[in-house]
């Protein structure tokens, strides 16, 4: 005996009892196929589908797997490329560039183009920049800098054009040219010494009072040599001069024996004029001083009783004066009126 569900109302029976005492139907004789007591299992799938199923799966996750790693991939070289291109574009070294243009074939078109405009560029830097040096000028060291004005090379133009502008201020050695260098270069590396001799230059410049000072000296001399006053004479000498007259060493006796021999017994009034063409140099001495080489014209005026002989005689002389302001040297020679 064995159990069955009805089939009609689904409770299990007796496959032996006539009807269902449940639903009523008639049971005995309809079913021979004995039922289990156990519910039946669902079928699973065999081992060789279950293993299909799992390689696509891992075949799916790998697939995935490859296509995140080749976007992080190329996230991260797009990402070293623009680095690397930013980098580049803003340096100003042809072999950065280039290295660029080497290392990212794949670059974008955009960057590929950007970069070798920008290598052009320095390249061109460059070639103005050797012109500049080869042609040692200074117009075209300036004309460099002006195009180039962040250019790595405007230190060194700088420089050359300081060296460039000392030359022409030691070549002119004037007070002018080293005060023009002086201005121009505060920073420079020959400030100092532009200044010094700047300075001393200056210093040999015949100024205002020099002038004053040597007129005045030359006209206490031919003062005192008209009025024959030895006192004031004396005065304007040093007890040797280097020449008098062309006479070397000559005392203050011997000058002082001239101007007794210009006043002949005829002379009865001698007047010196210094005329107002004085050329005055002034030269620095070996212990810092300065002495002076003086030219001018004096005219000789005098009253005579014998109207025969000469009344007025011009000269022109040529002397020296110490730092002292004594004439060291006192030659004259006669102008022909």
């Amino acid at each position: 005996m064995a159990l069955i569900n009805c089939p009609e109302c689904g409770h299990q029976v007796s496959d032996q009892a006539k009807t269902c005492p449940h639903c009523g139907i008639e049971i005995a004789g309809r079913f021979t196929a004995p039922l289990t007591d156990k519910p039946q299992l669902q079928q699973r799938p065999s081992g060789r589908k279950r293993s299909w199923i799992a390689w696509l799966v891992a075949l799916i996750l790998a697939l995935i797997m490859v296509c995140i790693g080749f976007w992080y991939y190329q996230r991260t070289q797009q990402e070293n490329e623009l680095r690397a291109y930013e980098n580049a574009i803003r340096s100003s070294e042809p072999a950065v560039l280039q290295n660029f243009l080497d290392v990212y074939a794949d670059a974008t078109q955009a960057h590929r183009d950007s970069i070798e405009w920008r290598l052009h560029q320095l390249k061109q830097v460059d070639k103005d920049w050797t012109h500049a040096v080869l042609s040692g000028s200074k117009a075209e060291l300036e004309r460099y800098m002006k195009l180039y004005p962040s250019s790595v090379h405007n230190v060194e133009a700088q420089i050359k054009i300081d060296s460039l502008d000392w030359l022409t201020a030691m070549q002119e050695n004037t007070a002018e040219a080293y005060q023009t260098y002086i201005k121009a270069h505060e920073d420079g590396a020959h400030y100092d010494e532009a200044l010094a001799k700047f300075e001393r230059l200056e210093a040999a410049k015949v100024n205002t009072d020099d002038k004053r000072v040597i007129a005045e000296l030359f006209a206490t001399y031919f003062t005192a040599l008209a009025k024959i006053d030895e006192v004031n004479l004396s005065l304007t000498l040093p007890p040797v001069l280097n020449s008098f007259l062309h006479k070397a060493n000559a005392t203050k006796s011997d000058v002082i024996q001239y101007m007794n021999r210009i006043h002949e017994p005829d002379v009865l009034q001698m007047q010196f004029i210094l005329n107002n063409d004085w050329k005055i140099q002034k030269a620095e001495t070996e212990d810092g001083q300065y002495d002076y080489t003086v030219e001018f014209s004096v005219d000789q005026k005098m009253d005579r009783s014998d109207e025969s002989k000469e009344r007025f005689v011009s000269y022109k002389v040529q002397a020296k004066v110490s730092p002292e302001y004594k004439i060291t040297d006192l030659n004259m020679k006669k102008i022909v009126q």
